[in-house]
């Protein structure tokens, strides 16, 4: 009943904010006890928090939480499978990593009291120091672009051409219960899902420190994924990665 008010109340008030990343920033916060999460997150680290920063995940189903610039909690909200993701996500982490030159931090399972479910499963990364490539000027992206399409051709690639036999049953499609493609091809692969905001660059070199968020990752076809929202002028490096993805695919498979 209470969580049902909770919901109710929050329509309400973000039905007056026109700014739809506000909006869902205030959804998540309202949705949130970030009171009974930093008390959770205090007993796992044993330490003081003496710094924390709150962030929105992706389509505001997750609450994020910087502690200590240290370590980032991932708390789950409105996802009933949201178990279910953070169990696929580390499956295709652990099993990922280890083709990518890369870094993918590792993603550790905690179980949480829940009032209504008994737990549920919270994910602790290690914190990493960098920004999104939405949060990098459109200058220092144009600048820089060779550089970092290069990185995320690279990235793609590697991604895309892996096949760990630990995670092949997660090819198959949850409702067509199977997999449309088992092969990977040109752009076919393992593909972690929107590349554009999913990884974090140091903004001073423009390198690629870290590849993020893989709970959504797939085994399809991303060609049309790289074409998407363009109108996030930063977003234009996805087409250089693109023509980079096609000459290292080439290098590789000339001989095929």
């Amino acid at each position: 009943m209470l969580n049902a008010i909770r919901h109710f109340c929050t329509n309400i008030i973000c039905a007056f904010i026109w700014n739809k990343y506000k909006r869902k920033k205030v959804r998540v916060l309202l949705n949130s006890n970030i009171l009974s999460d930093l008390i959770f997150i205090k007993r796992d680290i044993q330490e003081p928090i003496k710094y924390f920063k709150t962030y929105t995940g992706y389509m505001a189903r997750s609450l994020v939480i910087n502690v200590n610039n240290k370590w980032v909690y991932k708390f789950p909200l409105c996802r009933e499978n949201s178990d279910e993701l953070s169990l696929r996500e580390k499956r295709i982490v652990d099993a990922i990593s280890k083709y990518i030159s890369g870094y993918i931090p590792p993603v550790e399972i905690l179980e949480m009291p829940h009032a209504r479910t008994g737990q549920k499963l919270v994910r602790k990364y290690p914190f990493v120091s960098g920004v999104s490539l939405r949060g990098l000027p459109v200058e220092t992206v144009l600048k820089h672009k060779k550089k970092l399409a290069h990185q995320l051709a690279v990235f793609l690639y590697e991604t895309a051409v892996a096949d760990p036999a630990e995670i092949r049953d997660l090819k198959i499609h949850p409702i067509l219960k199977s997999p449309p493609i088992d092969h990977s091809s040109y752009m076919v692969g393992w593909f972690q899902g929107d590349i554009a905001d999913n990884f974090l660059i140091n903004p001073k070199t423009c390198d690629i420190v870290a590849f993020i968020d893989w709970e959504d990752s797939r085994f399809i076809d991303f060609s049309q994924m790289l074409e998407m929202d363009k109108s996030i002028k930063q977003r234009t490096v996805l087409s250089a990665t693109v023509q980079e993805y096609a000459r290292i695919w080439q290098k590789n498979h000339k001989a095929l």
